[in-house]
């Protein structure tokens, strides 16, 4: 299955438009993760590669983290409490790879009277340690990403619109 581009394209109703990022703003995606992240086209484009790998439970975790540390505190234990059945505990239906000891940190911190923005950090920094060396690496040496920085090997019909 290989996954296109087409998808970061985008109806207007006077003609289509291609949102795709210049080959220079997808090659600052190249300087960490954090850059890559902060794209909003770079991470769908992350996450459809991951989607092609049955690989996103790592990514899905890592954003549902991100959401989560901007909920309002009353809301924090029960949005924990389902990152945690959902991603952390042993036989979660989309387990996350985590050692013991950050498996039992993480559980307390969920278990606490009341979890605050930093009950996943641990984790969430082990899963973005482990993107950062292994899915993000091959990623960037993906065709996906490389037909996006080489436009010379996939034309366009359009312009380029900023990420910014």
């Amino acid at each position: 299955m290989r996954i296109h581009l087409g998808f970061l394209r985008r109806r207007s109703t006077e003609a289509s438009l291609s949102t795709r990022p210049k080959p220079e703003e997808a090659k600052k995606w190249t300087e960490s993760f954090d850059a890559l992240m902060a794209s909003k086209y770079g991470s769908s484009l992350y996450r459809a590669f991951l989607i092609r790998e049955f690989s996103n439970e790592n990514l899905e975790f890592w954003l549902a983290v991100e959401d989560y540390k901007h909920l309002k505190p009353q809301k924090m234990a029960t949005k924990a409490q389902r990152i945690y059945n959902d991603f952390v505990a042993v036989q979660a239906s989309k387990e996350i790879n985590l050692d013991a000891e950050t498996r039992l940190v993480t559980l307390a911190n969920v278990q606490s009277n009341n979890p605050d923005a930093h009950a996943f950090d641990r984790a969430q920094r082990r899963i973005q340690h482990m993107m950062e060396r292994d899915s993000y690496v091959r990623f960037l040496q993906s065709t996906l990403f490389l037909e996006l920085v080489h436009t010379e090997h996939c034309p366009t019909s359009a312009g380029y619109v900023s990420d910014n």
